[in-house]
């Protein structure tokens, strides 16, 4: 046990360190260089590092390295303990939302000082009125925050988001994780830790429905990454080429190749997959994991901005700790299949361990 663990955390190592070189391109590149690139037409020139002998060797390391993280992760599932370490989690699930909640709010009240919306390549001086943004973005950011009128200040936000999209294009939608969380709180509230419980008392409407706000977030957040991906790194990639090249990021050989485009397309199709895996909820948590460590290194290495990622790991927590519902990961747990008919599974939470597992209905209830 012991050897698999070790063999899955330098994989795990080797995978995340060796993608995280994309970068975010927005927040690393010039402003107009960065805005230049995105409008130029889209291209292939990414999988031409296909073309190459040694980048397809390369890559088939990588795949094969990858397919034997994704057995070792299903076979440690599997295991008690495994098991063990995802009820541990979810004993936690209650401050999920919580932390989705507070990096929100953060990011917004940030986005507002630095007179931009979401990211710093989303200048608010292009909005229509760009005082009354900040003061907009303010106020959203302190009503979540308190939980006061959260329905509402939601409400404001994703008008807002709409409006961004008649001025940057479906750019946008590389936020769509703000999206999808401002739908929650606009749907369901919050009632924990918050003035609208003791004003306006518990939420009633939608109440059997609650329990999907995980999997609103999720995919929108995993069709984020998707588009992120593939429109930035794929069809753009000159952007990602110029972030590696003003890095100078080959000259690390023992962690990248010396082909910038295959640098470039690396990330890509990774970043694609592991925006499908958090979608469909196959092997959920390490997916999480790779994600998260691969932006912090981003991180620490670019030396980007804080705020514009706070969501991300608000949501990568959250992710992390609740119980899993419409993933595939229950649809093929034994121990799922043994309890629920195959037609109910979608609809339940993946482990029930005892008195440690919580249900995403209880926890919404809570909330």
């Amino acid at each position: 046990m012991k050897f698999l663990k070790l063999t899955a955390l330098s994989l795990l190592g080797f995978l995340a360190v060796f993608f995280s070189a994309s970068a975010h391109e927005a927040y690393v590149l010039p402003y107009n260089d960065f805005w230049s690139g995105l409008h130029k037409p889209f291209s292939g020139h990414a999988f031409d590092a296909l073309k190459n002998p040694n980048n397809i060797r390369i890559t088939i390391i990588i795949v094969l390295s990858v397919w034997i993280l994704l057995g070792l992760n299903f076979l440690f599932l599997r295991s008690s303990a495994g098991r063990k370490a995802q009820a541990f989690l979810e004993r936690y699930s209650h401050f999920g939302p919580h932390f989705v909640r507070i990096t929100i709010a953060i990011a917004f009240l940030f986005s507002a000082l630095s007179n931009s919306f979401l990211g710093p390549e989303l200048h608010g001086n292009l909005f229509p009125y760009p005082h009354l943004l900040q003061i907009a973005l303010i106020a959203i950011s302190i009503m979540i925050a308190i939980g006061f009128m959260t329905e509402l200040a939601a409400l404001a936000g994703i008008i807002i988001f709409i409006m961004s999209f008649f001025i940057f294009g479906p750019y946008v939608f590389t936020y769509l994780n703000y999206l999808g969380e401002l739908i929650v709180l606009f749907l369901f509230g919050m009632r924990v830790f918050s003035l609208d419980k003791y004003i306006f008392g518990p939420l009633h409407r939608f109440k059997n429905f609650e329990k999907y706000e995980t999997v609103i977030v999720r995919i929108l957040y995993g069709i984020a990454l998707i588009y992120a991906a593939i429109t930035v790194k794929l069809l753009h990639p000159d952007l990602t080429v110029s972030v590696v090249n003003a890095w100078h990021l080959t000259k690390f050989h023992w962690l990248f190749p010396s082909d910038p485009l295959l640098v470039t397309f690396g990330a890509g199709i990774v970043e694609s997959i592991i925006g499908l895996f958090i979608i469909f909820g196959f092997e959920m948590r390490l997916t999480i994991l790779i994600s998260l460590f691969y932006i912090t290194l981003s991180l620490l290495y670019f030396r980007e901005l804080v705020w514009p990622h706070l969501l991300l790991y608000g949501i990568s927590i959250s992710l992390l700790v609740q119980p899993e519902i419409f993933t595939l990961d229950h649809l093929i747990s034994k121990e799922h299949r043994k309890t629920k008919a195959w037609w109910k599974r979608p609809f339940s939470p993946y482990h029930q361990v005892g008195k440690s597992s919580v249900s995403i209905k209880d926890i919404s209830t809570n909330k």
